[in-house]
């Protein structure tokens, strides 16, 4: 009962996945397709670190992040800074009894124009605990994704997680 109502309690999500969403894509240049993919795996790579190091130049001043479970809203942040915050309570709550791996498949990439594209993305995470042998799945989701190219350099400026099961809480990361 109390979760019912702590879910009634929060935001909706602002954002809402089109189940259409980039099935129809125009593919951005390939050289433009290979950065903004290696921006993505050093995001993932960098979640898996648990360092921020290296994830401000990744982001726009204006970023904007979303997790969203259902339409519920858990966390939005609508600046680097509050990302990088969060994203460091997180990186201090999993401490050293774990690892995770953000394991991301299947992106679509949608040139908006020639300094924006869009993204969807699937991402499965595991967590590796010390005290067992084989990780856990701890969730996975939709990852919506906007670039902008800004000074030639790509950058996320949105980023928005969409677990799959709505009884994801907090965990989602």
């Amino acid at each position: 009962m109390a979760s019912a109502a702590l879910a009634q309690a929060l935001p909706s999500c602002t954002y809402e996945l089109n189940r259409e969403y980039l099935r129809t894509v125009v593919n951005p240049p390939p050289s433009d397709r290979q950065e903004i993919m290696d921006l993505l795996h050093r995001y993932n790579w960098a979640l898996d670190d648990a360092s921020t190091q290296g994830v401000e130049a990744m982001l726009l001043d204006d970023v904007t992040f979303e997790l969203c479970t259902g339409r519920k809203q858990l966390q939005r942040k609508t600046n680097k800074t509050e990302l990088l915050d969060y994203l460091d309570t997180v990186n201090a709550e999993m401490g050293t009894i774990s690892k995770r791996r953000h394991i991301e498949s299947n992106t679509l990439l949608n040139a908006v124009d020639q300094d924006t594209v869009q993204g969807k993305s699937t991402v499965v995470v595991t967590i590796q605990f010390t005290a067992i042998e084989t990780p856990v799945l701890d969730y996975t989701a939709t990852m919506v994704t906007t670039f902008k190219r800004v000074g030639g350099a790509w950058k996320f400026a949105m980023i928005v997680l969409l677990p799959d099961s709505p009884r994801v809480t907090l965990s989602a990361r």
